[in-house]
């Protein structure tokens, strides 16, 4: 299995140590886990200093503080999955069918997000593919949360269930501001993030006042689909941006 950086074809990061790699990998943790705990520490001690003694200053800085809790949660969720893949362990090998797959995943993120129109067209046949539902259902989540944290409300998702040779292809566009073409490649780095800060949004919210991300969901899309024998890249398109995910299709069964 590559890994995302190398799934990502970024020139610049070849043939660099693996300490190299892991001293960068641990500096940019750590300052991803700097803001929440910050920000965590700041609401204790104006809580300890009688500063949250209104009511509504109280809830709204206990949301904040489970935002950032949260923010840590998945990060470190996130790391250990990295660490299993870095491991070799090896994934689940059912028949997973991505058409209820992405049905469900699109009726899901109508409810989690109204503002937030998504259709789901799936061509004709069956998309049947070899691999671990949880993990499958985790790439597809991750790509539509991606269009949540980088577009503003109202932007329109289609996912694409289709044939393509023999593989079988998940389409996830957007017409949102799109992503410029000379950061295509690094967009499946981890931590990387387009507008340019690897430590994200100092003040806990998005570009667009959703809940900031890891910086590793993408990165995890990428390992996730190549431990399944995929590829995913981000296509042409004239409007916003369109990610596919192309995976072995699963020959049917001879009776």
């Amino acid at each position: 299995m590559t890994t995302p950086s190398e799934a990502s074809g970024d020139e610049g990061r070849r043939g660099r140590r693996p300490d190299e790699e892991l001293r960068d990998l641990l500096a940019t943790v750590s300052h991803e886990l700097r803001a929440p705990l910050t920000t965590i520490a700041g609401y204790a001690q104006l809580g300890l200093l009688g500063g949250l003694d209104d009511h509504q200053a109280l809830r709204r800085a206990m949301a904040r503080v489970q935002a950032e809790a949260h923010r840590m949660t998945a990060l470190v969720d996130e790391l250990l999955l990295f660490s299993t893949l870095g491991e070799r362990r090896p994934l689940e090998r059912v028949a997973v069918d991505l058409a209820e797959l992405c049905t469900e995943l699109v009726a899901d993120t109508r409810v989690s997000h109204p503002d937030r129109p998504v259709s789901c067209v799936i061509d004709e046949g069956r998309h049947l593919v070899q691999g671990d539902p949880h993990r499958l259902r985790q790439v597809l989540s991750n790509l539509l949360v991606n269009v949540h944290h980088h577009t503003p409300p109202g932007t329109r998702t289609t996912v694409r269930l289709r044939h393509e040779a023999h593989w079988a292809c998940i389409d996830v566009a957007d017409d949102g501001p799109g992503i410029p073409p000379a950061l295509h490649d690094r967009v499946f780095e981890p931590f990387f993030r387009a507008h340019g800060s690897p430590a994200g949004h100092e003040d806990g919210n998005g570009p667009h006042g959703a809940a900031p991300g890891s910086g590793l969901g993408l990165s995890l899309v990428a390992a996730l689909v190549d431990a399944h024998g995929g590829t995913v890249r981000i296509e042409p398109s004239e409007r916003g941006a369109r990610f596919t995910v192309r995976l072995p299709a699963r020959p049917p069964i001879e009776s």
